[in-house]
């Protein structure tokens, strides 16, 4: 994570998250299984530093707090007990405790690499992505702390979104889909298929994920299960209008406009729900991220 840290060669071929041999999946993650699905949600405005938490739990969301932060933050991603927050021009970051709809920053950090183009935490272990070289690093995120585990100079170039469950990774790129399992610290390529199914942006709970393409003036939703490293079929379960952001839970998601439109849905077990119209939310946030 350091800024000396200077990417290999990366393949090119798109339809391949990690270049190297797939491997099996093992079994359920023993983080996920005997820790607490993380039900806090994050929000941030980069340009001001405002940020506020709450918790959002089977659709019920329970605002808890305003409070400031130093502006410029690009990224977020947040795990079962710890949000990162991450500057990719500056390279300044932090880490902290994220659990009960509270932020508590223990760790600060202004020797990250530039430059990540994506960030995704699953329950316990977060991996930054550099789409134009394919560089990639994979750590344990937990009690507030990151802690770097291993890199990559194999993954494909040109990933558009990228999402994690408690235990499964996923990208895509046009049609092409990839995936695998995000534990401990390390990412382990399981499959990828290509020209499959076109997903868009992808936004993922603790066990389900949904892909939202982009039509027109509307999005075509797309969900299947993510656990044990897997990912299931795709299955077209309705269409909306464009969202600006869209936050998760470990059992929920945040559809956001920067307006302040906000519309709260269910997403667990492979199964999705609409909740309704959430109002009186702030406009102009930039970031929305929840916990798994």
């Amino acid at each position: 994570m350091k800024k000396s840290l200077v990417a290999a060669l990366a393949t090119s071929a798109m339809a391949v998250l990690l270049a190297a041999p797939a491997t099996p999946a093992g079994a359920t993650s023993p983080f996920c299984s005997q820790t607490v699905p993380n039900t806090s949600i994050f929000f941030y405005n980069k340009d001001t530093g405002s940020a506020g938490t709450a918790t959002l739990s089977a659709g019920k969301y329970r605002f808890t707090g305003n409070f400031d932060l130093p502006t410029g933050y690009t990224h977020a991603a947040a795990s079962r007990d710890s949000l990162l927050l991450y500057d990719a021009d500056t390279g300044a970051g932090e880490t902290g405790t994220f659990k009960a709809g509270r932020y508590s920053r223990v760790e600060s950090y202004d020797d990250f690499s530039t430059g990540w183009s994506q960030i995704e935490a699953s329950g316990d272990s977060v991996l930054f992505y550099n789409s134009d070289s394919g560089f990639g690093i994979t750590g344990t995120l937990k009690n507030g702390k990151y802690r770097e585990g291993r890199q990559y100079d194999n993954f494909s170039t040109g990933w558009t979104s990228m999402a994690a469950s408690c235990d499964t990774l996923l990208a895509t790129a046009d049609s092409n889909v990839g995936y695998g399992s995000l534990k401990g610290g390390v990412y382990t390529n399981v499959a990828n298929r290509d020209g499959d199914v076109f997903l868009g942006t992808l936004v993922a709970t603790k066990d389900s994920v949904l892909g939202l393409e982009r039509d027109g003036s509307q999005l075509r939703y797309k969900m299947s299960t993510a656990t044990n490293g897997k990912v299931g079929n795709f299955q077209q379960i309705g269409t909306s209008g464009v969202w600006d952001i869209v936050g998760r839970t470990a059992d929920s998601l945040f559809f956001y406009k920067t307006d302040g439109t906000s519309w709260i849905s269910k997403l667990s077990g492979g199964h999705y729900a609409n909740v309704g119209q959430l109002n009186e939310v702030s406009s102009d946030w930039s970031i929305i991220e929840g916990g798994v």
